[in-house]
C-alpha cells in the first residue's frame, strides 16, 4: 500500500510545545491541517502529471495548478482513532474527505474528457472510489500523526488514497486543459474539413473529366451509327424503322437502369449510362452492318 508523507511547518507547533503536549489527537487542528495539506499537495502532482506532454513540458503552469488546487475546499470529517499506542505520540486515525470543487470545474473536465474520447467524470470518480453528490466529493480516508520531537512540525502520512488523488488530478488537468485541447479539436477538425473539401473538389474533376470522356466516345459512337444507318438500302430503312425504334427505347431504359446500379451521384452515373449507350450502340452497328453484306 503507497503511504504518502509530508512534514509542514505549522504555527500551532510552539503553542503544542509550550503546552507540553505529548501526543497529537487525531481530530485536532493542526493533524487536519497537515492531512489537508497532503491531500492538496497529492491532488497537485497528480494534475500536473496529467498536464504533462512528450516533450517535458506542460499544458500549464505549477503556479497555475497549484491556484486551481487551491479552489477546492478540502474537509477532513467524522474523524476517529484506529489505534492508540501509549508509548507512542503517533495516532492513527481514520475520517471521510470531503472535497467541495466547483462545478464549472467538472463540467469543463467532462468537456474535455468527451473530446478525447474518455469516460465521463463521473465514471472516472467512481472508478476511483470516489462518492459525488453535486459538488461535493468524498471518500474514506486512513492517515496518521505524530509531532516531531521538537514539536515545532507534525508528522503526517495518508494511505491507501492514491486513486483517489489521481482521479482528482485528472479532473484539475482536464478543467485546465480544456482551451487548448478545444483549440486543438478545432484546429484538427479544420484540417480534416479542408482535406474532405480538397479530396471532393479532386474527385469532383476526375468524373468530370471521366463523364467528358463517356459524351465524347457515345458522340462518336452515335455518328457511327447514322452513318451506318444512311448507308443502308431505303427499302430496308423502311423494314428496320419500327425495329430500330423499338430497339432505342429499350436501349435508353436498359442504360437507365444499368446507371442507377452503377451509382447514386449524378456525374458517375450519367458516365456510366453514356457508356452503357455506346457499347449497345456500337453493337447495333455490327448488326446493321451484316444487313448490308
Amino acid at each position: 500500500m503507497k503511504t504518502i508523507t509530508i512534514l509542514p511547518v505549522l504555527a500551532l507547533g510552539a503553542l503544542l510545545s509550550s503546552c507540553g503536549v505529548t501526543a497529537t489527537d487525531c481530530a485536532s487542528e493542526s493533524s487536519r491541517e497537515v492531512i489537508t495539506s497532503i491531500v492538496r499537495e497529492q491532488v497537485e502532482k497528480a494534475a500536473e502529471a496529467e498536464l504533462a506532454l512528450e516533450d517535458g513540458s506542460r499544458m500549464s503552469a505549477a503556479s497555475k495548478v497549484r491556484a486551481t488546487v487551491a479552489e477546492l475546499k478540502v474537509l477532513i470529517e467524522d474523524i476517529r482513532t484506529t489505534k492508540k499506542d501509549p508509548d507512542s505520540t503517533r495516532r492513527f486515525c481514520a475520517g471521510t474527505a470531503k472535497i467541495v470543487i466547483p462545478l464549472t470545474m467538472i463540467q469543463d473536465a467532462d468537456q474535455t474528457r468527451k473530446l478525447l474520447d474518455l469516460s465521463n467524470v463521473d465514471s472516472l470518480l467512481e472508478e476511483a472510489g470516489l462518492k459525488r453528490s453535486a459538488d461535493s466529493l468524498t471518500f474514506d480516508l486512513e492517515f496518521s500523526v505524530q509531532p516531531t520531537d521538537k514539536r515545532d512540525k507534525i508528522y503526517g502520512e495518508v494511505e491507501g488514497a492514491s486513486p483517489m488523488f489521481t482521479a482528482l488530478g485528472q479532473v484539475v488537468g482536464a478543467h485546465l486543459a480544456r482551451n487548448e485541447i478545444e483549440g486543438a479539436s478545432k484546429a484538427q477538425a479544420a484540417q480534416v474539413a479542408a482535406a474532405e473539401a480538397e479530396t471532393a473538389k479532386q474527385t469532383e474533376a476526375a468524373q468530370k473529366a471521366d463523364l467528358d470522356m463517356a459524351a465524347a466516345e457515345n458522340k462518336l459512337a452515335n455518328q457511327q451509327i447514322n452513318a451506318v444507318w444512311k448507308a443502308l438500302p431505303e427499302d430496308a430503312r423502311s423494314q428496320l424503322l419500327e425495329m430500330q425504334r423499338a430497339w432505342v427505347r429499350k436501349k435508353t431504359a436498359d442504360c437507365s437502369i444499368e446507371a442507377a446500379g452503377v451509382s447514386t451521384e449524378a456525374l458517375p452515373k450519367e458516365a456510366a449510362r453514356l457508356r452503357c449507350d455506346t457499347r449497345l450502340t456500337l453493337a447495333r452497328i455490327s448488326e446493321l452492318q451484316s444487313l448490308m453484306e
